[in-house]
């Protein structure tokens, strides 16, 4: 059977089941205000349970196209459409064996739990019906993978962290020129310093030869004069030395 096919048909038969289950099952208004006699109720209440456990007739058909191993089918799908299948069936049973049972029990004595009963038979046959059609939704192909956008911008990272590294070592490069154009600079300032502290020891020294050649020459003019304490002694013509 078709996907269209067997939606259509779920669908057609799970709402007719609702409006019965509604009209006769819970709340049942009519019925219990006395409009509608309680023989037709009845019958109608066993009319719903039978229409909501054939509702899963195009689960089953739906099932038995889509297991062959040649369609891949996923295992979640088919999961999904065994239970639903127990799903509605358990739901009609419910339903059908409360109706029965009312025409031998007393609403007044056990209404609540009838009423509990059809309830949870409500609740489970809509989870069926959910379930039948999320497995149309598993049998669909995975999306296509995303580009990974991550790896590009940790290569981008990586590219920014690249040139970031390369700026700083030229950044340091520079300075360290500046500190070996520095250290240059006081080479050629020692040696200036010592060129110019050659160029004052040649005055120094020169000079340092006039003052001793100064010297000498007062020396040499000294050593020739008399000394001032003795005085000179002349001798006349007779013998008789005099003095000055």
């Amino acid at each position: 059977m078709r996907r269209g096919i067997a939606s259509l048909w779920h669908a057609s038969s799970l709402v007719l089941a609702g409006v019965l289950f509604f009209l006769f099952v819970l709340p049942r208004w009519f019925e219990l205000t006395g409009q509608w006699p309680g023989a037709l109720g009845t019958a109608l209440r066993i009319v719903c349970g039978v229409l909501v456990a054939l509702t899963a007739l195009p689960v089953v058909l739906t099932l038995a196209r889509t297991r062959k191993p040649e369609l891949g089918t996923p295992a979640l799908a088919l999961s999904l459409r065994v239970w639903s299948i127990v799903g509605h069936i358990a739901a009609g049973v419910l339903i059908t064996g409360a109706a029965i049972s009312e025409i031998w029990l007393d609403l007044d004595t056990a209404g609540q739990w009838l009423f509990g009963i059809y309830g949870a038979a409500a609740a489970i046959a809509l989870l069926a019906a959910f379930a039948f059609y999320l497995a149309f939704v598993a049998e669909l192909p995975p999306p296509p993978p995303k580009p990974l956008k991550v790896k590009a911008e940790k290569q981008s990272r990586r590219g920014r962290g690249a040139d970031a590294s390369t700026t700083a070592d030229e950044t340091v490069a520079e300075p360290a020129e500046d500190t070996s154009e520095a250290t240059e600079d006081p080479d050629s300032d020692e040696s200036d310093s010592a060129e110019s502290a050659d160029t004052a020891d040649e005055p120094e020294s020169t000079e340092d030869a006039e003052t001793v050649e100064e010297t000498a020459s007062e020396e040499g003019k000294l050593r020739n004069r008399r000394p001032s304490g003795k005085s000179r002694r002349g001798r006349t013509r007779g013998g008789v030395a005099t003095e000055d």
